[in-house]
C-alpha cells in the first residue's frame, strides 16, 4: 500500500516538480544579474566602453543631448486621444576622459521631456548642463526603433559607415523610480529561488518518503493498525482514473499535493455533492463537481473534485448506505443546524447508531436520499 502510494505521489506530483524547478531556474536565471545589481548598486554607465555595454542596470549622469529621434505614446480608445509615455534621445558613450566613445540613446519617460530638451538647447549652444542622473537598464533597440535612429543620423548627414562606426543601437531604458523596478528584480530572483527549491524539495519528499508520514500519522490517531489499512485501502473503491481519492470500510484516502491523507470514516459526520458552474460574461464556459465530506477532525471539511455528477453520486450512494450514521445530502436548513446547533444535527445519524460500516444491503440507509446540493 504505501509503495503503491509513494509512486502514484512521485508520478502525480513529477510535473509540477519539473514545472517548478523550469519556472524557478528561469526566473532566478533571467534576473539573477539585475537582482545582484539592485542589491549591490548600479553600474557608472560612464565606466563602460563599447564593448562592455550590454543588458544591464546603470546610473548615468546626462551633460549632453543631441535630440529627441522618436517618441512612444499610448491612444485611449474611447476618446481616441493619444499620450506620450517616452521619448528617445541620443547621448554619449564614457565620459569626457574616453578615448573611444559612441552615440546611443536613452528613453525616458515623459516627465523628463522638458529636462532633456534643456540639456539638448544647451549642449547646442556649447553650454555644459548640469548632469541629470537617470537609472535604468540597457537594452537593445528593437527593428523599429533602430530604423528611427539610423534615420537620425542620416539626417544629419552621416553616411550609413559613419553611423555603424560611431554609433550603437542600445538605449537605457529609464525608470520612472528606480527604487521600485530594483525591488521588483530583487523579488523576481527571490521568487525564482524559492519555486526552484520547492520544486526540488517535493521530488525529494516523495523519493524520500516523508510523503507518507501524515498518512502514518492519521492511520495512528484513527487507532488502527498498518496492516488493518493495508487490507482496508486495497479493497477501497476508486472515484478517479489514478486512484488518488478512495474510500474503504474504515478510511477515506486521498492524495492532497505531495502527501497522502486518510480520514477515518468513523468520525464522518455530513457528505453531499457540490456543483459549480462557471460563467464568461454570462456564458456557461464548464462545471466542476465536488464531494464534501465534514469530520470531526476538520469540522470545516474536505473539498475532493470529481470528472463528472455520476461519481458524485457514486461516491454519496456509497457514503449513504455503509456509513449509516453520516447524513448524506444537502438542504440549507442542514446548513443552518450544522453550523449553529452540531449536538442537534449530530442527533440525526451520528449520535444515533454504532460508527462500523455496514454492507449496502444490510444498512438502514440504504433508501435514503441522496440528492440535494447546494
Amino acid at each position: 500500500m504505501f509503495e503503491e502510494l509513494k509512486k502514484k505521489i512521485l508520478k502525480s506530483s513529477l510535473l509540477w516538480s519539473i514545472i517548478l524547478i523550469v519556472a524557478g531556474l528561469g526566473l532566478a536565471g533571467w534576473n539573477a544579474m539585475d537582482a545582484f545589481y539592485a542589491a549591490t548598486g548600479y553600474v557608472d554607465f560612464a565606466t563602460l566602453e563599447p564593448d562592455q555595454i550590454k543588458s544591464q542596470l546603470v546610473d548615468a549622469n546626462v551633460k549632453e543631448s543631441f535630440g529627441c529621434y522618436l517618441e512612444a505614446y499610448e491612444r485611449n480608445t474611447k476618446t481616441n486621444q493619444t499620450r506620450t509615455t517616452d521619448l528617445y534621445y541620443i547621448i554619449l558613450t564614457g565620459d569626457e576622459n574616453s578615448a573611444d566613445w559612441r552615440y546611443m540613446s536613452v528613453k525616458v519617460p515623459a516627465q523628463y521631456e522638458s529636462r532633456l530638451d534643456d540639456i539638448t538647447e544647451d549642449t547646442y549652444n556649447g553650454i555644459l548642463s548640469d548632469p541629470l542622473l537617470l537609472s535604468g537598464k540597457i537594452k537593445k533597440l528593437d527593428a523599429e526603433e533602430t530604423s528611427y535612429f539610423k534615420s537620425f543620423f542620416r539626417e544629419q548627414g552621416f553616411t550609413d559607415e559613419e553611423i555603424e562606426e560611431e554609433t550603437l543601437p542600445y538605449c537605457i531604458d529609464v525608470f520612472a523610480s528606480k527604487a521600485s523596478m530594483s525591488s521588483v528584480y530583487i523579488a523576481l530572483f527571490v521568487l525564482g529561488a524559492i519555486l526552484l527549491i520547492f520544486g526540488i524539495f517535493r521530488i525529494a519528499k516523495v523519493a524520500g518518503g516523508s510523503s507518507l508520514k501524515k498518512l502514518r500519522k492519521d492511520i495512528s490517531a484513527a487507532g488502527y493498525s498498518e496492516s488493518m489499512i493495508d487490507s482496508d485501502y486495497r479493497n477501497a473503491k476508486s472515484f478517479d482514473k489514478k486512484g488518488t481519492l478512495k474510500m474503504g470500510r474504515l478510511m477515506t484516502y486521498y492524495i492532497s499535493g505531495s502527501d497522502a491523507r486518510a480520514i477515518p470514516n468513523s468520525k464522518i459526520m455530513w457528505a453531499y455533492q457540490n456543483t459549480v458552474t462557471h460563467r464568461t460574461n454570462g456564458v456557461k464556459t464548464g462545471t466542476t463537481y465536488n464531494v464534501m465530506l465534514f469530520d470531526e477532525i476538520t469540522p470545516k471539511g474536505h473539498t475532493f473534485p470529481v470528472a463528472n455528477e455520476s461519481i458524485a453520486q457514486d461516491m454519496l450512494t456509497l457514503v449513504n448506505t455503509t456509513l449509516p450514521w453520516v447524513v448524506v445530502g444537502y438542504s440549507d436548513e442542514l446548513k443552518k443546524l450544522y453550523n449553529k446547533n452540531r449536538s442537534q444535527f449530530l442527533q440525526l445519524r451520528y449520535n444515533t447508531c454504532e460508527h462500523t460500516a455496514v454492507e449496502p444491503s444490510n444498512s438502514p440507509a440504504e433508501d435514503s436520499p441522496v440528492g440535494g446540493q447546494p
